[in-house]
């Protein structure tokens, strides 16, 4: 685990990362989710940070080689090399916190939980997932951005960690990390609280077959 100090920003830098651009990348999709106030469907303001998480970091390293996809809905940015991924997801309490273990705060659906899997094979090579058909950004590592907010006297803060999971857990909740960069936390004063954020990532995957 490296939390932010000379080691973490190292670690970043091997993987092509900034902690000043995802700061700022942080920072412009906070931006964007403050523009809703609580008349807003409860879940829109977790929708908005999350797709523009996803969006901002594509828009700032697209241009150094990076690329996105969607296999299987999921929402990744490919390292130049495409030696691996990058999503985002919203994190349990424990998220930020380098003393504690966190969650995703919602269970993930079968394509995330895949990447979870693969993950698992190539940091434990004696393990053995079921092979899935490969595609764009298959069978590499997915680092997760992950993030909570917290509501402050004064306005919201964002505690976040890029860490790279090898478990999806119980009922689908990612608990269990090979590698945590812990960031500081940023404060957003004066910005709009909502209670019930939740992000877009989609939790659970339904297969529909036609019966007959």
């Amino acid at each position: 685990m490296h939390v932010e100090d000379p080691r973490g920003r190292s670690r970043l830098a091997e993987l092509g990362l900034s902690v000043e651009t995802i700061e700022n990348v942080l920072r412009r999709a906070e931006a964007e989710r403050n523009f809703c106030t609580p008349l807003d469907p409860a879940s829109l303001p977790g929708n908005i940070f999350w797709g523009r998480t996803i969006r901002f970091l594509r828009e700032a390293y697209i241009p150094d080689g990076w690329r996105s996809a969607n296999p299987h809905n999921v929402s990744l940015l490919l390292s130049p090399d495409e030696s691996f991924a990058i999503t985002a997801s919203s994190g349990n309490t424990a998220t930020g916190y380098a003393a504690l273990t966190p969650a995703t705060r919602y269970a993930k659906g079968a394509a995330v939980i895949r990447r979870v899997e693969t993950n698992r094979q190539l940091v434990f090579p004696g393990y053995e997932s079921e092979s899935e058909p490969q595609g764009v950004g298959e069978d590499i590592p997915t680092w997760f951005l992950l993030y909570q907010h917290v509501n402050t006297l004064t306005g919201t803060r964002l505690y976040y960690e890029l860490s790279l999971p090898t478990n999806p857990g119980s009922r689908g909740k990612i608990d269990s990390w090979h590698e945590r960069i812990v960031f500081p936390c940023i404060d957003f004063e004066g910005f709009t609280p909502f209670p019930n954020d939740d992000d877009g990532e989609g939790g659970i995957d339904i297969p529909i077959e036609r019966l007959g």
